[in-house]
């Protein structure tokens, strides 16, 4: 199994675990849709799906529709609309696969969302956040992401790190668990 379809494969049973019937979830950078397909499948009441490209929403549309989902076109930084706590937040760092290359998600936006995602997590709720660290600004992500988390608190966030392969510029994933408000 090739090395992407692993981090895949262990994201899904990840959310598979976490998630309950009638939960709440944010797709915080959609791109083609896979994770949202996902995710759609796993009876949430609601599905937020946000992406800053208009043909990133729309890949998705037609990917997977339903009616429990809301899209949202803008960034990820704001989420507009979500006034209820959510059980899990994905994020697919980088940019949009098979488009502009120079179009990638920012660190400062990056970190805002983040830092709001956290504060929409129910108490027991997960953020996922893929890191692509391959391309400069992917490099900056990560490297930020490393040194806010090390600002949290620990006895309300558990953090760990899972890598694919031993190159620095490997995709990898960081976990976050939210115990309390």
């Amino acid at each position: 199994m090739s090395l992407h379809k692993d981090r895949f494969s262990f994201q899904q049973q990840i959310w598979k675990r976490h998630l309950q019937k009638g939960d709440r979830a944010i797709d915080a950078t959609c791109g083609n849709g896979h994770d949202t397909l996902f995710l759609s499948k796993m009876a949430l009441s609601h599905l937020y799906v946000f992406d800053i490209q208009k043909k990133a929403l729309e890949e998705t549309k037609k990917r997977v529709g339903k009616e429990n989902i809301s899209y949202h076109l803008g960034c990820h930084s704001t989420f507009s609309g979500i006034k209820e706590k959510v059980q899990l937040i994905v994020y697919n760092l980088g940019y949009l696969p098979g488009e502009d290359k120079t179009i990638t998600t920012q660190v400062a936006t990056t970190l805002k969302s983040v830092s709001k995602g956290l504060d929409l997590l129910s108490t027991g709720g997960l953020m996922t956040i893929t890191l692509y660290p391959g391309h400069p600004e992917g490099k900056r992500e990560k490297e930020a992401l490393f040194d806010f988390v090390k600002t949290l608190p620990k006895e309300r966030f558990e953090v760990s790190h899972e890598t694919w392969g031993e190159r620095p510029t490997a995709p990898s994933i960081l976990l976050i668990h939210k115990y309390c408000s």
